[in-house]
């Protein structure tokens, strides 16, 4: 069973693609840099290069467990009662379902003093981790790793660079306010964040219910970008949905021969209830029972004579049918997709006089349930309501602003619910 009612991933390389964008925006104003050092009595100019834009890299960070452990020996007691094993188990189980990697592939160093110079490629690891705080997500560059393979040259990278690196990374590296994510008006949880070998994964559970928590799937879809409706949010969905047909009533009037004499009529029809199920597994479908209820008051006259005879209106089979998901770009929306036929029965209610004169007026019967079938067959074929749209994400920093977009979605199944799949697009600069 999901701890979450709706989950929306981003991939790797559409995060990638994201940091490309900044680079191209920013360098070389970012991403290089210099600072004068002093080193055994000399004086070193050490400067940097970053010649191609980083990469993302998801999943859980290599040796994680050796670089918790080492940052937590160096900075960190562990409160009474809890050993240093236990707050490093603690602190790596958050870590891999919070923590992406920025890697520098493309790096250079420079060094320049003691009356020599000499530029030697790097590769720096810078590691982030995402915090949320209601629609808020907050990336937090924890520690940056590197290695030139040359000892002399690991001291101004670890001493200079990657120090640099961190500090540079929390002034450029932007706060994500996510949209309002909700379905036709179901409320859902502030988010949480999974990130997986492949996708970075905001949860939600539907409104009243706890904020989702691990253990999560250990497999995603492998689109580049994907939204997941569990069946307990699409049956949410789906009632909410039909909740403004409930009580809707149609009425009619009118006189009919009936051949001894004159009936004149009123009746009326009223959607009593819907019921919401699921249809097809993984299907972008509701499947619909509703329940008709009503009454016919009738004025008999034969001769000088007028009688008074009710009915009760029901409807047996009720209608039925099947509501489907559709989507346009990246609006989603529900409408009516069959209703099966269904049958109007009026029953007479009363004296044993008005069962006797309800015998005589098969004319009246069918005036009215030829009046309101077809009324209220295209109340439930007309019925269409908007869903969600699904969400642009703008991200903003140092002047540059992007907005990542799905595009090319389309319905599919994951694991047995339903999902909308699709890729990515990148805009702004």
């Amino acid at each position: 069973m999901t701890t979450f009612d709706v989950a929306v991933g981003l991939d790797e390389a559409a995060m990638s693609q994201a940091m490309a964008a900044v680079y191209h925006e920013l360098y070389p104003d970012v991403f290089t840099g210099s600072q004068r050092v002093e080193r055994a009595g000399l004086e070193f100019d050490v400067s940097w290069d970053v010649t191609a834009p980083p990469t993302v890299a998801l999943g859980p960070p290599p040796e994680g467990r050796r670089l918790v452990a080492q940052h937590l020996v160096a900075h960190l007691e562990p409160p009474p009662g809890l050993t240093v094993e236990q707050l490093i188990d603690a602190y790596v189980t958050t870590l891999e379902h919070t923590t992406f990697r920025v890697v520098a592939n493309d790096m250079t160093m420079s060094i320049q003093g003691g009356g020599e110079h000499a530029t030697v490629p790097v590769k720096v690891t810078l590691y982030v981790q995402v915090d949320s705080f209601g629609p808020h997500l907050t990336l937090r560059p924890l520690k940056a790793t590197g290695t030139t393979g040359n000892p002399t040259d690991d001291w101004f990278l670890n001493n200079i660079i990657l120090p640099e690196a961190v500090k540079v990374a929390r002034e450029f590296l932007p706060g994500i306010d996510l949209p309002p994510f909700t379905f036709a008006g179901v409320g859902l949880t502030p988010p949480a964040v999974d990130v997986t070998t492949g996708h970075v994964v905001v949860l939600a559970a539907l409104a009243g219910k706890p904020v989702p928590t691990p253990p999560f799937p250990e497999n995603w879809p492998q689109s580049p970008f994907f939204a997941i409706m569990s069946d307990e949010a699409k049956l949410a969905i789906g009632r909410a949905g039909v909740r403004s047909m409930v009580g809707r009533t149609f009425g009619d009037s009118g006189r009919v021969n009936i051949g001894i004499g004159t009936a004149q009529y009123a009746a009326t029809a009223r959607i009593a209830a819907i019921d919401i199920r699921l249809a097809d597994q993984g299907a972008p479908q509701f499947a619909f029972n509703a329940a008709i209820s009503g009454n016919v008051r009738a004025g008999i006259t034969i001769g000088c004579t007028t009688f008074g005879v009710n009915y009760t209106l029901v409807a047996a089979p009720p209608p039925t049918g099947r509501i489907g998901l559709e989507l346009s770009g990246t609006r989603v929306s529900a409408r009516t997709q069959h209703v099966n036929t269904f049958l109007l029965i009026l029953s007479p209610s009363g004296n044993p006089l008005e069962w006797l004169l309800s015998a005589l007026t098969a004319p009246l019967l069918q005036a009215v349930t030829a009046a309101f079938s077809p009324l209220i067959t295209k109340a439930f074929e007309g019925l269409s309501f908007p869903v969600t749209t699904l969400p642009s994400v703008s991200i903003d920093t140092s002047g540059v602003r992007l907005v990542v977009t799905p595009t090319d979605v389309h319905f599919a199944t994951f694991a047995g619910l339903t999902s909308i799949e699709g890729t990515a697009r990148i805009t702004g600069g």
